[in-house]
Parts: C-alpha cells; structure tokens; sequence
C-alpha cells in the first residue's frame, strides 16, 4: 500500500490553479472512493490520496459565517493582490505572464493577481490562501483496513501532529496546537501567537476532505498594506488579537544566526513542504511509501475534468484557462528540454 500524491502544478509569479479546480479533483477523488464503498460496478481500488496544491488568492467562508459579507466587506476582499514578479516560493518560473506586471510602489515590479471568494464546507469564519502557501487535501477512508483507522478528533490530531512534525523536522520551528483550530508558533517567551498552519476538516461517510494549509512564503504583520498583505484585510478565523506568520517569516527572525534562512532555502517552497507533509503523512498512517504522480498525469487528469465528460457541473472559464495554460507550458518545457538533450 502506499499514498498517492497528486500536486497540481503551477508556475510563479503568475499561473497558479483556481482553487475552485482543486476542489472539483477533489470531489472527483471523494465520488470515486464513495462509490466504491458502495460497490458500484466500475470502481478503483482503494487507495490513499493527498491533493497538494498553490492557488491563485482566495478567500473561503466556512459555516461559522452566518451572516452574509457586506458589499464594504466583500469590495475590500476582492481587490487585486500584488505580487512580487520575481518567483515567490515557486515552482519554477513561466513565460506565461497571465497576469500583467504593474509598479504600485514605483520601484518594486509586482504581479496582479485577481481574489476569488468561495463557500467551503469547513467550520469556521474566513481565511485565505494563495501564493507562497501549500494546501494539503488526505482523501482517506477513515476506517479502512489497509492503514491506521481513526475517529474524526484523531484524524483531527493526526493532521496536527503531521504539520508540527514537518515544521520541526524540515526547519527546526517548534509549533503548537491550542484551544483554536491550526498550528501555532510564539516567537519569543511572552510573545505572541502566530498561526502558521490552518486547518479545516470535512467528513463524508468516514471520507476525508480538506485539511491543512501551511504558509510557507507570505506577508506577515509588519506589511501593513492590503494590497500586499492578503491577511491585513480581515481578522483571520475570526481570531481577534491572533497573527499570521509564515516558515520563512520565523526563520527570518532568527537574524543572530545569517545562516539560519539560508540553511533551509531549498526547502522553503510550497512543492518541497508538500513533499516532505506527505512522507510524514504516509509514516504516520502506516503506509509504506508515498508515489508522487507527474505533472503530466496530473494535467490531464485536469483535462479530463474540465472537459464536461466526467461531471455534469458547469465549469468556471477560469478553470478551462489555466488547465490551457499549464498544458502550453509543460508543452513548451518539454520541447526545451528535448532540444537540449540533442
């Protein structure tokens, strides 16, 4: 047995997935592991899944949020968030520049990048995501035979426990859990909290949906500006006197020691944090290893998805446009590469 990886590709500064597309593969995955609990002539063996993925900025309400966003609220969640153009926490870099190049501070090129707002299925108030972080979807049978079963507060735990061993074994940051949801870091003694990992968890029928996001590469509090900082617009989960913070912002603190950010470089992407959750993830739930499916694959599992072959439920053009994109991309990479092995 081993845990599949599926990690939707993108290319910083400016192709990155809808997150609207990786819950459509998400419930794609969720559809095929309930039809085969039901026996359903046709279905796949069972076999445990991991989405990981970047999306373009968006803000999900979760079902705490009773009470519609005002349209002051919704206007200041939409506006364009700027980017540096140069790769943030990439997965390489693209000669695809969906999104145009503006100067807001008249020195530093940055990237605009449109903000979408979604419903999700989660508990909770409001939170984002977007570059510099890594989303991390389990599509698990909870109950199943072939690993480690679990009630919903240990797979709750099993989730926390993944992200603080990631965040100590990959950069030495010792994270916490607490009375509210995610995983937590205090700089210093008397410091305090920063959230550095969001979690949410969605159960069907003993199947797992959503999960953690860990912030990899993202603004923290001392960038004020909204159209920078993603998480100046709004109190996070509605967490009042609670901050954000990233792996790279703590690391950044750490500046009596140059080496310490440069120690870890190589790891502080989100496909390299993904990478080393989903090893953690298959130790801990008793699998033997994790299989990460190329980029190929994955497209045109993408492809397929959007094609309307698969599902009857409309697709967004957003959607259809980066599945494009990214195609034309790995297209021309490939092209590239062949040339230079000539």
């Amino acid at each position: 047995m081993h845990l599949l990886h599926l990690r939707l590709p993108y290319r910083a500064p400016s192709l990155y997935p809808p997150y609207a597309l990786a819950s459509r593969l998400q419930d794609h995955l969720r559809r095929s592991l309930l039809d085969l609990k039901d026996n359903r002539p046709g279905s796949k063996p069972y076999t445990p899944t991991i989405i990981s993925f970047t999306p373009l900025p968006t803000y999900t309400l979760g079902r705490r949020q009773a009470s519609p966003l005002t349209g002051d609220e919704a206007t200041r969640l939409s506006a364009p968030v700027y980017y540096p153009s140069s790769p943030l926490a990439s997965g390489g870099s693209s000669p695809l520049m969906s999104a145009p190049i503006q100067r807001i501070d008249g020195e530093h090129g940055t990237v605009n990048l449109p903000v979408s707002i979604l419903h999700s299925p989660r508990g909770g108030l409001t939170t984002y995501h977007g570059p510099g972080q890594v989303v991390l979807w389990p599509i698990l049978d909870l109950i199943s035979s072939q690993h480690n079963k679990y009630t919903v507060r240990c797979y709750t735990r099993l989730l926390e426990k993944t992200t603080i061993f990631t965040l100590w074994k990959s950069f030495g940051i010792q994270a916490f859990t607490t009375d509210d949801p995610g995983v937590w870091v205090r700089s210093e003694d008397e410091g305090p909290l920063a959230k550095v990992a969001a979690l949410g968890v969605h159960l069907r029928r003993h199947v797992s949906g959503l999960g953690t996001a860990i912030n990899v590469d993202m603004p923290g509090p001392e960038v004020t500006s909204e159209a920078l900082n993603p998480w100046a617009r709004f109190v996070a989960c509605g967490l009042e006197g609670k901050t954000v913070t990233s792996v790279r912002g703590e690391l950044d603190k750490a500046k009596g020691n140059p080496q310490a950010t440069q120690r870890y470089e190589g790891m502080l992407n989100p496909p390299a944090v993904a990478g080393a959750w989903a090893e953690n993830l298959a130790r801990n739930i008793g699998v033997e290893e994790v299989k990460t499916v190329g980029e190929d694959e994955v497209v045109s599992l993408l492809e397929e998805l959007v094609s309307g072959k698969v599902t009857q439920e409309e697709v967004g053009e957003e959607e259809r446009e980066f599945v494009r994109l990214i195609r034309e991309q790995l297209d021309r990479e490939g092209q590239m590469g062949g040339r230079r092995g000539i």
